[in-house]
Formats: structure tokens, C-alpha cells, sequence
């Protein structure tokens, strides 16, 4: 019986499935004429990963998968004369995975491999870790365990059960016969029931138990249709349902048993074998690919789909008439980035700076240094044009050498700079310095660019008084300097300049009278007369630069260099790596904070349940107060619908989830209507990439939880706006023209 894909849906791995023969149809399962039931994990698995992402869409996994076999043949590891459907018969078909290798089933216990399918989640990672599966059952109960939820709050979940069950399954039986149940009732449930331990969650197994002679019998009609009524939360006839199975069950206890136990724990969201088994082949094939190869190839696949990296494949597309256009370029999105490395760095896998004569488009893997090369276009303010021509003149001797055959503008040197393209490239002349790479070439590319002076004269007057380098002796030159450009700017009338009463008080008290005429009342001077008086004081102030030309021109060249250094360069080397790369190459900023000093933990040595201190009565019911605790980070990404905020640690990524109200206080912009009528920032939301924050709160499973109580003595958040070599830190709660609490 052969089976294709003729169709996606959404983002999930099922379509709508062909048979040689016309299917009967039910639900989320295919039925043949002659009564089989198809469960399809085979065929997701084949067309996901044996044809090419342009014959239909894909999902994210797919298109890592498809990266991760593209970089292996690339590199050689796997032979690059396959297709990718030989590539999926030879290594990735459900036929020729090693399914019973419990060394594969340990990482998706530990959670060890990144990105595994559908246990990449919060969720997932926990059904993982406690359900701890050993087989692609196993795996699949887990993918749809995960989805199920208790039908009051407090009640024990379905995985818990499930677990517990596992783990002794005489409980299961203990259960049944808590519910009156025969020997021979219990041993019709068990086909049901004990492949998944006591707790069926898909929705083959509700249809089944449902049509089972000895237990409802329902027709396959009735069957789907109740499917129907659970999965699709159909409120109001669950209870026509309820009595239909009471009704048809062989005896009340087993149809109470029935009703509480197989269909109730799927009235949330059950999944079908097709999908769980699907979904659980291709988790299985993430574990593989990361397990049998180098594990920095998938890491650099989950990285480039992670960041965004695939979303252009092409410079040129079609337009509607059949030609050949430039596509728009699409905006990098580096908080997705930023996410993205984070979650990767945290779990110990190395990412690189970026190297000017290797570094390309995307992420690259560099096996035999075991780390992830930085891809280019994830580089603030570098677009694909300016990456082609850092391409096009490779390869380059260094700093000078880079400059002289790629020029770039300002923002994109600095990025390039900050990102450590020219360590390698610099490292010597560094150490001759006795200083590091970053320092030497940002000091070079400044002074090339601070626009410092070869000479001065009169004309740089202005810039002298700026950096108040004018001695006391030349007071009256300066003043008249000055003067003189207001009578420019705003006292032209005609041939004269007119004197406003400053204007003539300064004048009468320095200057020749006789100069000044009286027209129609008003104080004049002839514009060829006051700038011969100018021209004259000046006289002294061109002798004086003259007499000083070196010591000015060294001081006045230290000030515009320092300027520009304060513009584009200040901090230090990890907030560098922050601005441009999104993550800490080096030493996290808050790596040497005291935090005993401010109370500040490691977030993964919390238990992941919240520590309790103590309870509290109301309305007869006990209340934990939870234990609080400090958690600093710098800001990496955020998500405004679920008012989360992603910290980079310095041991790692931590997901903050604040209230929707606070959220919003923290994550506006404030802005003020200045004099010139028009709005000025103020101060920038505290969830952009690169603020340091301090939390209060307490771990709920793999999330932080913003929180304090009216007792406790601090805010349950601030900003880090200074941080000290002596490991203090400057703290800001309040925002500027707000109330915050």
C-alpha cells in the first residue's frame, strides 16, 4: 500500500493521506475498505525528511534537519552524492534507526541534546525528565501526556499518574479494583490501559475501548463521534456522552472507571497515534543526528533555524509578470538572535566571535575547534551587501589592510570591531602592547575616524573654546569671538550690524565710540569697520596658537579622540559582545558581582518547585507564601503576549515571567514634549537587549517568577545601571516621571 503526501496542514507533521485503494475516513486516523486502521508515523517521517522543503511547508524541525544533513555533507561526514531521500533510507528511515540504543534514550532522559522534537519546551523537557522514556512508546505516551491537564486544580495530572503507575504498576490494578472491578473486567481494560500504564492518552486508544464488545460497544461511528465530543471540548454534550457510556457499559463500576479514568483524563487535548508516534519518530531522528555525528552540526543547524537564518534563500525571485526581481531585504530580528544563542551558550556549547576571513553569512560549524562559527548577518547594523564585499576582497593581512580594500561606514565597523572580527588577525600586535586585540584595532579605527586636526588656526577658535582650552589672558579675545558670531547670526541689517542693549553695553566698554552711528534711533556700526576692530584683537589669538601649536593641537586631537571614544566605544570588552553579538564571548558583565552582598543566587540550584516559607489562613484555606529569591541577567530577548522577559545569567538563560500590569510599567518607553513641541525619549523600556536587571521572585519548573510580599523590604525589580570593579552594582527602581509601585 503506497502513501503520499498531497497536502500540509498548519505546522503539524499529518496531511491528508492517498491510499491505493478510496480511505474511509474518521477523525485524525485512516480507515481502509477492508477495516484497517493506519497509523502513519512511517509515511510522516519519509515525506518530512525525503523531499525537498520547496515541494511543500515545512516545519522548523524539518528544516533543522534538513540543515543539519546539509552540513554533514558538506563537511564530508556524510557522502554529498546522496540525495536527501538517500540520506533518510540510509541513516534516517524508522527501519534503520537504532531505537532500542539506550544510550540515545539517555539524552532525551537528561535532556542533554538541543532542540529535541517537542521537548525543547518548558513542558516537554519536564515530561522528559520525569517520565524518563525507553522506547518510542514510551516517547509517544510522553508526547501526549504532556498535552493533558486535571480536571480541577490540585487534582494529580495525567503524567503524574502515569508515573507513579510506571513505576509500580500494582497501583494501576490496586485503582481498578478500588472501583469494583472483576479480574475479568480489569484483563479486558488491559489492552487499553496497561501498554501506556494505567493512563491512555491518545485517541485510538479512547475509540478502541469505547468500540470493545465487553466494555461500551460503540459503533465505530459513535466512537468518533465521542472522540469528537472530548477532543473538541464539545461542553455541551459531555453530558449525553456521560450517559451513553453508562448506559452501554457492561456494569456501572465499569463504566464509572471507563468514564473517570480513560475518557477523563483526555477531555483537555489528546493526541492521535499518527501524531504522537509521528511526532516521536522525529524526535527520535534529532537525538540520532546529534548522537551519532558531531553534535556541533545539529547545534549549528538548531542555531541558523533558531535565529532566523534560513528566512531568506535567495537575492532574486519572480515578480507576477515572470521577472527577475531583488528581493527587499528582510530586517534582521536580533532579539530572536539573541534568544537563540543564549539558549545554546547556556547548555555549554561554544559560539565563537566573529572571524573576518572565515565567518559567512550564517552560523558555520568549526568541528575541529568544536565550537560554532558567528554568522555575519546576525551582526548589528551588517546587511547582505556589506557581508558580500567583506567577502569579495579576502582574504585581509589585518585592521589597515581591511580598511585600504573594504571601506565601511562608521556603524559597521564599530560592529565589526566589537564582535573581535580582527583578534586573530591583530593578536600579535596586541601582545606587543601588552593590551588585548579589541583595544588595539578600536583604538587605531578611532583615531582614523575621530577627524583629528594636522593643523590649527583661527578657524578652529570655536572648537578651542568648546574644550575650554582659552587661557584667562586671551578672556576679552574669546568674548569677542563670540560677539562677533551673534552680530553675524542676528544683527545683519544692510550694510551695518544693529546693537541690541547687550550688544552696546559689551561694546561701549571695550571699544572705540567714534566707530558707532545712530540711525533712526537705534545703535549702528558699518560691518567693514567692526571687522577690522575684530580682525585686529585677533591678532593676539593667532600669535597665541602659533606660539602653542603643538601642545593645543595635542590636547584639542586627545579631546575629539575621547569624544569619540565616548560615542562609540565606551564599556568594556563583554558589553562589546553584547551590543554587537548578542551574547558573552567573554566574561559576563555581572560575573564579579558581590552577590552575597545583594542576595543573589544561581537560578539552576533552585528545586523546581517554589520553596515555601510559610502559611497563611484565609477563608479556611492555607496559602504558601513562597520563599524569595534574587536572580540578575542581562536582557536578551522578550514576549510582550506573555509578559516574559529572557536574562542571559552568568550561568545561563532564565525565562522571567512578570504580571501583565507590571510588565507594561517596565516595558514602555517614556517619552516628554520638549520646548521645540516635538516628543524626546526620556528613558528606553527596561526589556530591551542589553539592560541589566536584578529580579525578585521564585523558580516555578524552568521559569522565574517575578514576585515580593508587602513584608519584604525590597522591589521585585531594578535596574543594574553601574556595575563596579569592587563588585558593587548601582540599583534603579523607579522610572523617570512614574510612580512605579
Amino acid at each position: 500500500m503506497e502513501l503520499h503526501v498531497v497536502n500540509k496542514r498548519s505546522s503539524h507533521a499529518s496531511g491528508v493521506i492517498l491510499f491505493d485503494e478510496d480511505p474511509y475516513e474518521f477523525g485524525s486516523f485512516m480507515r481502509t475498505p477492508k477495516g484497517e486502521i493506519i497509523t502513519a508515523y512511517d509515511l510522516h517521517m519519509c515525506e518530512a525528511c525525503g523531499m525537498t522543503k520547496y515541494d511543500f511547508l515545512v516545519t522548523e524541525v524539518q528544516d533543522k534537519l534538513c540543515e543539519a544533513i546539509r552540513l554533514l555533507q558538506e563537511y564530508n561526514e556524510i557522502d554529498d552524492t546522496l540525495t536527501l531521500r538517500e540520506v533518510y533510507d540510509k541513516y534516517f528511515h524508522p527501519n534503520v534507526l537504532p531505537i532500542d540504543n539506550k544510550e540515545i534514550w539517555k539524552t532525551l532522559q537528561e535532556n542533554s541534546v538541543l532542540n529535541i522534537f517537542q521537548f525543547d519546551s518548558e513542558v516537554g523537557s519536564q515530561a522528559a525528565k520525569k517520565i524518563k522514556p525507553q522506547s518510542i512508546l514510551e516517547m509517544s505516551d510522553a508526547n501526549g501526556l504532556m498535552r493533558l491537564m486535571t480536571a480541577e486544580k490540585g487534582q494529580e495530572t495525567p503524567m503524574e499518574k502515569y508515573i507513579r503507575f510506571k513505576n509500580d504498576i500494582s497501583l494501576w490494578y490496586k485503582e481498578m479494583r478500588s472501583y469494583g472491578l472483576t479480574q475479568d473486567e480489569q484483563k479486558t481494560l488491559e489492552p487499553y490501559f496497561l501498554s501506556s500504564y494505567g493512563v491512555p492518552p491518545s485517541q485510538e486508544q479512547l475509540m478502541k475501548m469505547l468500540m470493545d464488545k465487553d466494555i461500551c460497544n460503540f459503533t465505530l461511528k459513535e466512537a468518533n463521534a465521542a472522540r469528537k465530543v472530548v477532543g473538541k471540548k464539545q461542553m455541551s454534550k459531555i453530558p449525553e456522552l456521560h450517559k451513553q457510556v453508562l448506559k452501554q457499559a457492561k456494569s456501572p463500576n465499569l463504566g464509572k472507571y471507563v468514564w473517570e479514568c480513560g475518557i477523563g483524563p483526555q477531555m483537555g487535548y489528546s493526541f492521535s497515534t499518527i501524531h504522537s508516534l509521528a511526532y516521536s519518530f522525529i524526535g527520535f531522528q534529532t537525538m540520532f543526528i546529534a548522537t551519532n555525528w558531531n553534535p556541533i552540526y545539529w547545534n549549528t543547524a538548531c542555531l541558523i533555524v533558531n535565529s532566523g537564518g534560513l528566512e531568506e534563500e535567495s537575492d532574486f525571485e519572480e515578480d507576477d509578470d515572470g521577472f527577475i526581481i531583488q528581493k527587499k531585504e528582510k530586517a534582521t530580528d536580533y532579539g530572536k538572535i539573541a534568544k537563540a544563542i543564549g539558549d545554546i551558550t547556556s547548555r555549554g556549547i561554544q559560539v565563537s566571535i566573529v572571524d573576518i576571513n572565515k565567518s559567512s553569512y550564517s552560523f558555520k560549524p568549526d568541528a575541529e575547534n568544536n565550537e560554532i562559527l558567528f554568522g555575519m548577518k546576525a551582526l548589528s547594523n551588517i546587511n547582505g551587501s556589506t557581508i558580500d564585499e567583506i567577502i569579495k576582497h579576502r582574504p585581509y593581512g589585518g585592521i589597515v589592510d581591511f580598511m585600504n580594500k573594504c571601506p565601511l561606514n562608521k556603524s559597521a565597523m564599530f560592529s565589526l570591531i566589537k564582535a573581535g572580527a580582527f583578534d586573530k588577525l591583530e593578536k600579535k600586535w596586541a601582545e606587543e602592547l601588552h593590551t588585548t586585540a579589541r583595544n588595539v584595532v578600536m583604538i587605531y579605527y578611532i583615531s582614523k575616524v575621530c577627524e583629528a586636526k594636522k593643523r590649527l588656526t583661527l578657524q578652529n577658535f570655536n572648537g578651542l573654546i568648546q574644550y575650554d582650552l582659552i587661557p584667562k589672558e586671551l578672556e576679552l579675545e574669546k568674548r569677542t569671538y563670540l560677539f562677533t558670531k551673534y552680530l553675524k547670526s542676528n544683527k545683519k541689517v544692510g550694510k551695518y550690524y544693529v546693537f541690541d542693549n547687550v550688544c552696546e553695553e559689551f561694546y561701549n566698554k571695550y571699544f572705540d565710540l567714534e566707530q558707532l552711528e545712530v540711525i533712526n534711533g537705534l545703535t549702528c556700526i558699518l560691518q567693514t569697520k567692526w571687522d577690522k576692530i575684530y580682525q585686529n584683537v585677533m591678532d593676539k589669538v593667532r600669535d597665541w596658537i602659533k606660539d602653542n601649536q603643538d601642545v593645543l593641537l595635542n590636547k584639542f586631537n586627545n579631546i575629539l579622540f575621547k569624544e569619540c571614544w565616548d560615542k562609540y566605544a565606551k564599556g568594556n570588552i563583554s558589553s562589546y559582545e553584547m551590543e554587537a553579538l548578542c551574547f558573552y564571548y567573554h566574561e559576563h558583565e555581572l560575573a564579579n558581582v558581590n552577590n552575597n552582598k545583594y542576595g543573589i543566587v544561581n537560578f539552576d540550584e533552585l528545586t523546581s518547585n517554589p520553596a515555601i516559607d510559610y502559611f497563611f489562613k484565609r477563608n479556611g484555606r492555607d496559602i504558601p507564601i513562597y520563599k524569595i529569591y534574587k536572580i540578575a541577567g542581562t536582557v536578551i530577548g522578550k514576549n510582550d503576549t506573555r509578559s516574559s522577559v529572557t536574562l542571559l545569567t552568568p550561568t545561563g538563560v532564565v525565562n522571567v515571567k512578570f504580571t501583565k500590569e507590571y510588565y507594561a510599567m517596565y516595558n514602555r518607553q517614556i517619552s516628554e514634549l520638549g520646548e521645540d513641541n516635538i516628543k524626546h525619549v526620556v528613558e528606553k523600556g527596561w526589556f530591551t537587549r542589553g539592560v541589566k536587571l536584578l529580579v525578585a521572585g521564585f523558580r516555578r519548573d524552568d521559569t522565574f517568577v517575578a514576585k515580593t510580599y508587602k513584608n519584604n523590604s525590597f522591589h521585585q525589580l531594578y535596574q543594574i545601571t553601574n556595575v563596579y570593579n569592587n563588585g558593587d552594582i548601582q540599583l534603579v527602581h523607579d522610572r523617570q516621571g512614574l510612580e512605579s509601585e
